[in-house]
This record gives structure tokens, sequence and C-alpha cells, in this order.
């Protein structure tokens, strides 16, 4: 078991010690390296390595045992890419994530967000989609998490000082 990564060019993408650390823990065949989810799609993934995206595919294996942990990869985070004899990228497993927030559907079935994130900006216009109640909704989200949120309102400008939207 291998796992290879360059910790200084990958810190600029925001890996920390702990969860090197936690990379260096997990069990694997071959040699693997260690790379950030910036992009999911339905069957790829876009990684970065510290030097530019690449597009890598998930192991089926892989895919099934995160499907029965009710999870699934999110963009932020670690995974574990091994190159195959084709020159294709696949991801093998995953870096237990410090943080991992996820929404549930109407069906009540868990959708991923984001993982391994300390600040979410939680954005929103004061203009007609303004709703206060979907702005706890996202904070609630976060802050069950231990993320901290800072709430950023837009487009004031286009309310007047009684309330109301100008016209």
């Amino acid at each position: 078991m291998t796992i290879e990564f360059d910790f200084e060019v990958l810190s600029a993408l925001g890996l920390t010690p702990a969860l090197a650390s936690r990379a260096l823990q997990l069990e694997i065949e071959g040699t693997a390296h260690l790379v950030r989810v910036t992009e999911v799609h339905r069957e790829t993934l876009v990684v970065d390595d510290g030097r530019g995206g690449r597009t890598a595919r998930p192991l089926p294996r892989f895919t099934r045992a995160l499907a029965e942990a009710s999870t699934a990869v999110a963009v932020g985070d670690w995974v574990l890419m091994h190159p195959d004899a084709h020159g294709g990228l696949w991801v093998v497993d995953r870096v237990p994530p410090s943080t991992h927030i996820v929404r549930r559907d109407g069906d009540g079935h868990p959708h991923p967000v984001v993982s391994n994130v300390d600040t979410a900006l939680l954005v929103m216009g004061l203009d007609d989609d303004f709703n206060p109640r979907r702005l706890e909704r996202y904070f609630a989200l976060v802050h069950g998490e231990g993320v901290a949120a800072v709430v950023v309102l837009t487009k004031r400008d286009l309310v007047a000082p009684t309330g109301g939207l100008l016209e």
C-alpha cells in the first residue's frame, strides 16, 4: 500500500495534517494518489492534484459501498485515485471528511452538497426572492455540521428605504 501526495502542493487546496493522517490510515492495494474532488457529475468526477483538474471515475464497488452507507462523494472530498494500464483514472476510496453537509430531497433521500469546509457563505438577495425561513434552514444545515456561517445579503440597491422594491 502506497499513497503518494505532495503535502506542500495539496495544502494550497486545503489539505490539513489531520486529513493527510486519515488518508495514510486507509488500506488500499497498490499505489494511489491523494486528490481533491472539484466537480461531481453523474458518472465522473473532476479531481485536482494541485497541478490541475483531471477526470476520474469512481470504481463501481466504491460507489456501492458509499450508497450502502447512505452517502456519496461530494465536492471538497479528498479521495484516493489509481491509474489503470490504459490511462484511465479510478477513484478507489474516500478520506473520512472533517465536515460533510448533506441536504434531503422531498422524498427524504440524502444528497451530499460539500465536504471539508470551514465556512459557508449563505447568499440571499433582498429582492422578491428573500425568504427568512429558507435562510434559517440553510443556517441550520451548516451549523449542524459545525461549519461557521456568514450571511451575505445582496441586491440592497433594489430595495427602497421603506422595505419595498424600487420600481
